[in-house]
């Protein structure tokens, strides 16, 4: 239903646009205005209903998918505990059910919504204006291209930090466990210099994240912007030679931002995944 209010809105804003301002149609203007108002208002009450539905959803799921996951780990014999380690438990127990967490509440929503709104808007302004929307779509590309790249990059990277984190935990249980045996045998700088490697080369990986996300995403966001502005010259054109209304440009306008939301979404979607 959000998503249906905010596919109305612009073609509320083409008749605007061509009938009242251009064409001098005055009488439309008041209906125009209260229908907006009415589905400003709608998408907002809208908006609240779905923000707290996924919270609600998500919240309830992880706080079930903890309960679950304890209550089988106490199933286990003994003897799992002996070969498996602390560390390891603890990230698949907290760090992937927040993952799980993060998917559901926020992931899954996003993902839905961006195909809809990409789908719709298409399809939108294709029935506009084809020409246009076709330089739109070209545009769009070379950003699927960079973020299926960044994808590659960020699924690696994101499975080295996981398994990194499940070792520095590890690590420091063991340490703490043995505080007495590692100071009996005097072995608190080797202790700590080995925790020190452990935490650097979590750090180099970040850093790595990090270059890997300086160099990807502000092209992406570049890439975005650029069919925004290519969009105007293109329906400036158009308008020049009599080939497209002002109120389809000041459709497209709002239409191209569905476009170019999804593409940005989809590049945070890849990173936060």
């Amino acid at each position: 239903l959000v998503i249906g209010v905010d596919q109305i809105s612009p073609l509320l804003q083409k008749t605007l646009v061509d009938e009242v301002i251009v064409e001098g149609k005055a009488a439309l203007f008041p209906n125009l205005i209260l229908i907006m108002l009415i589905l400003t208002l709608s998408k907002s009450i809208l908006g609240f209903c779905k923000e707290i539905t996924y919270d609600f959803v998500g919240t309830k799921i992880h706080q079930d998918l903890k309960y679950e996951v304890f209550k089988h780990m106490e199933t286990f014999e003994f003897t799992y505990y002996d070969d498996m380690n602390t560390g390891e438990l603890m990230s698949r127990i907290n760090e992937d059910l927040e993952n799980i967490w993060q998917t559901i509440n926020f992931g899954l929503r996003l993902f839905v919504e961006n195909i809809f709104y990409f789908g719709f808007s298409t399809i939108i302004i294709f029935i506009l204006d084809w020409r246009l929307a076709s330089f739109c779509i070209a545009m769009m590309i070379p950003i699927g291209f960079i973020t299926m790249r960044v994808e590659k990059h960020f699924g690696r990277i994101y499975g080295e930090l996981s398994d990194q984190k499940a070792v520095i935990n590890t690590t420091a249980q063991e340490d703490i466990a043995g505080i007495r045996l590692v100071k009996a045998f005097a072995r608190e700088k080797f202790e700590i210099s080995r925790f020190y490697k452990l935490n650097q080369k979590y750090c180099d990986t970040n850093l790595e994240l990090a270059d890997v996300t300086a160099k990807n995403f502000p092209l992406i966001d570049f890439c975005t912007n650029l069919a925004s502005v290519m969009m105007i010259i293109g329906g400036g054109v158009l308008i020049l030679h009599d080939s497209l209304s002002l109120g389809t440009l000041v459709a497209f306008s709002s239409y191209i931002w569905n476009l170019i939301w999804p593409m940005r979404q989809l590049g945070w979607l890849t990173k936060q995944a």
